[in-house]
């Protein structure tokens, strides 16, 4: 049996040599009140998930009504008002950004007892309510290949076509239904650091400068027991220098001013700003505030940041609004989201111009139509007052133009 000879250095003592070694990764373990406390007592959490639910929702949804009349949108307003679905649907983001996963309960006028079977078209719905993580629990299904059709929601046995289960990261797709964990618990760690870090970077600047008093038997007095008569000695030295910018002492005593070094500290600060904002997947500019301490983020950052966005607006939002729409409008939407990508008049007319220049070569070689072009500007935002109706009556006349005049009579007829 051969002997295993390992050339790497070791250090028993400071254990170099040994950290990859032993670096383990444990089941993360973090609880809904830790999370909760992380929200309440630190900025970087509450910045995150305020502003994650903020431009998810700013611009709203792009509705294409199709054959429903005004008197039908009206009333699908008046109900959205009436059940509080903007605060509805901001509870259920705010749970499932902190910690994971949420559901809304559709509440009809059925008893108690049938909560447990389909919805029935004939019930009512009554309100929406939000149970955050760990308020609801998967009971059974109906085999062992299917996932739960059974929820537990407060002692209460719900079948799922009363609940819109919303979970962050990774939905589980799989029989055994994994544990939805959110961003803010995965980056909690590194949260913890950046605060330590800021915390420690204000202790060393409110320390940066301190004031020493050299006493003729300090050592004595403290032996003495007067500790208070010095206490109150200094009191009075310092309420002096911040009255008149004087020090008055006897002339065995001396004062003197240190100041520590802070080279160094700002780039530990913005060094851990760049860790957590790469933990919590946001640019710097968009977690810590546009500008901030000189931060700016490249134009693909802000870019993959909208893409994550309208991610989420697909992944979270869509399927709540395909939930709550069919119980205030007997029926489904077609709708998309409004981009957060937002552009300033320079920009738009910069590229208004380059794209009109490029569409209208095509549409004098014949390549395209009118209609194609102000379908184009419609969906890229470039020029908002273009309606439907524009677009179709595009296309109409470019459908007469194409069709050959009837009334020109064929060569050689009498």
């Amino acid at each position: 049996m051969g002997l295993k000879i390992n050339d790497s250095l070791e250090n028993l003592v400071t254990k170099m040599g040994q950290m990859t070694a032993n670096r383990d990764y444990s089941p993360l373990k973090v609880t809904n009140v830790q999370l909760l406390n992380a929200y309440d007592n630190g900025w970087i959490a509450k910045r995150y998930i305020k502003k994650t639910i903020g431009d998810m929702l700013k611009m709203g949804r792009e509705i294409d009504w199709g054959e429903i009349d005004e008197a039908r949108k009206s009333d699908f307003y008046a109900a959205n008002k009436r059940f509080e679905t903007d605060g509805v649907i901001k509870d259920l983001l705010f749970n499932v950004l902190l910690y994971g996963e949420a559901a809304i309960l559709a509440v009809t006028d059925a008893v108690e007892e049938a909560y447990g079977a389909p919805l029935s078209p004939n019930e009512t719905i009554k309100q929406f309510i939000v149970f955050g993580k760990g308020e609801f629990k998967a009971v059974s299904a109906e085999h062992k290949f299917n996932r739960p059709t059974i929820y537990n929601v407060k002692g209460v046995k719900t079948h799922i076509s009363r609940l819109c289960i919303v979970q962050g990261g990774i939905k589980s797709y799989g029989v055994k239904q994994r544990e939805s964990v959110s961003d803010i618990a995965t980056a909690l760690d590194i949260i913890k650091m950046f605060d330590a870090i800021t915390l420690s970077v204000s202790d060393l600047i409110e320390e940066c400068k301190i004031d020493v008093y050299k006493m003729s038997g300090y050592n004595e007095q403290i032996a003495a027991g007067n500790e208070d008569e010095i206490l109150k000695r200094l009191r009075l030295i310092n309420t002096a220098k911040s009255y008149s910018n004087a020090i008055a002492m006897d002339t065995e005593d001396e004062y003197l001013s240190k100041e520590n070094n802070l080279a160094g500290v700002a780039e530990l600060w913005a060094k851990s700003c760049i860790v957590v904002a790469g933990a919590l997947n946001r640019p710097i500019s968009i977690l810590f505030g546009e500008g901030a301490g000189g931060f700016s983020s490249g134009e693909e950052d802000n870019r993959a940041y909208y893409e994550t966005i309208s991610e989420l607006q697909n992944t979270l939002l869509r399927p709540v609004y395909d939930f709550i729409d069919p119980f205030l409008l007997g029926e489904n939407l077609e709708y998309d989201f409004y981009s957060i990508d937002s552009l300033n008049d320079k920009e738009r007319a910069e590229i208004l111009n380059v794209k009109s220049t490029a569409l209208g070569n095509l549409l004098d070689k014949g390549v395209i139509t009118e209609a194609v072009i102000l379908k184009e500007f419609k969906d890229e935002g470039l020029i908002k007052n273009i309606s439907e109706d524009d677009i179709a009556e595009a296309e109409l006349l470019t459908k007469e133009l194409d069709e050959p005049d009837d009334e020109t009579e064929p060569i050689g007829t009498i």
